[in-house]
């Protein structure tokens, strides 16, 4: 979920369509999740997009490990030693300054809808600087993800240096991680506390395998220049196997949690097969209009990650107080204005934040 990834290599055109693709499945859940009526097609959409939504993190994940390892490849195969320290430095100047303008307006935001209030000083505090996760999350729920992501970026040079730079061990750690975090939910079982903190959300142990892969196949795209068809012939069969177990679950009417495996399972034939159909240009100009809009999106994906949520819960709280009509044209004229608004609100905060950008570099370069 980053843009303008500064890297050597060409930019991939399906890595940004993808993560538009990943950050619009995120808003369409979001959206019926924080509406306020839970009308039947509401709640329809809500059940079937949490799937859309949790896939779609996934995604992101995978994208973090990939590009990762797809721009530092070179260096390990020619040898080279990473300097970690400036890698670190570049993560986390790239997400401090946009995460904390995120948290300046969600508290705007709270405080113009008469909604701030500070229940826990030591979890605010927690959440301003991005250590809260979703447990102790005090601002934005939504911010889990900041928590999650820095834990993935300070583990990585330790994934590289416990597996020695290469790809096969780094996948074989994350499936390994990946499976013991699952099997501890199972331990723990659902009625303890630490379930769905092991489950989703709030450690990096939850998306461990997803960010590995990511590392992993950021090594073979680099090498390669696309995916191998041993990649998507496992990527397949694994994926047809689980679709098998997931419908039958469904059938006995098993109750399904698709963090509980399935996004192991699903993650990777769903990353490799968005990178073959987003890849391919089109000569349709009405598709290739809606690529180009997807990569917007996918360059915005992290901003629009951090802010959409907060807005949304404000937002459609006081509209659906105020707009009295029938409840189904209610939920389009909602829609309408959620959107309309929330591009502005996008437009805005990226253009303050490339003010901020600027001018905290130009500060940075006097004093060196």
């Amino acid at each position: 979920m980053f843009n303008k990834t500064t890297n050597s290599r060409e930019r991939l055109q399906w890595i940004d369509r993808t993560k538009g693709l990943a950050i619009l499945a995120i808003l369409f859940f979001h959206f019926f999740q924080n509406y306020p009526e839970q009308i039947n097609i509401v709640s329809m959409l809500n059940r079937n997009g949490a799937r859309l939504g949790y896939a779609a993190v996934d995604i992101f994940f995978v994208m973090a490990g990939f590009n990762t390892s797809y721009v530092l490849a070179s260096l390990i195969q020619n040898g080279e030693k990473i300097n970690w320290i400036a890698w670190l430095k570049k993560r986390l100047f790239r997400l401090y300054p946009t995460y904390f303008l995120a948290v300046l307006s969600t508290i705007c935001i709270s405080i113009l809808f008469n909604q701030f209030h500070i229940k826990n000083p030591l979890n605010f505090a927690l959440s301003a600087v991005g250590l809260a996760g979703y447990k102790f999350q005090a601002i934005n729920q939504g911010f889990w993800f900041f928590t999650v992501i820095l834990e993935a970026y300070l583990l990585t040079p330790l994934i590289f240096y416990v597996c020695r730079n290469k790809p096969n061990r780094i996948l074989g750690l994350g499936i390994l991680i990946g499976l013991l975090t699952k099997l501890a939910c199972l331990a723990v079982g659902h009625k303890s506390e630490f379930y769905l903190f092991l489950l989703q959300n709030n450690f990096i142990g939850s998306y461990f395998f997803q960010l590995c892969l990511g590392l992993y196949w950021g090594f073979i795209y680099a090498s390669n220049k696309s995916f191998r068809r041993t990649d998507i012939n496992i990527s397949t069969i694994v994926f047809i196997v689980a679709l098998i177990l997931y419908i039958w679950m469904a059938i006995k009417h098993i109750n399904i949690v698709y963090m509980l495996g399935f996004d192991i399972a699903f993650t990777p034939f769903f990353f490799v097969m968005l990178s073959l159909i987003l890849n391919k240009d089109n000569h349709n100009r009405w598709l290739n209009y809606g690529l180009s809009i997807l990569s917007i999106m996918g360059i915005y994906s992290y901003q629009i990650y951090l802010i959409h949520q907060p807005l949304y819960i404000t937002l459609l709280y006081y509209l659906n107080k105020r707009i009295q009509i029938a409840q189904y044209p209610k939920l389009l004229v909602c829609l309408i204005i959620t959107a309309v608004v929330l591009i502005a609100y996008i437009r805005a905060f990226v253009l303050i934040e490339k003010v901020m950008i600027r001018k905290i570099t130009g500060t940075a370069a006097k004093q060196s």
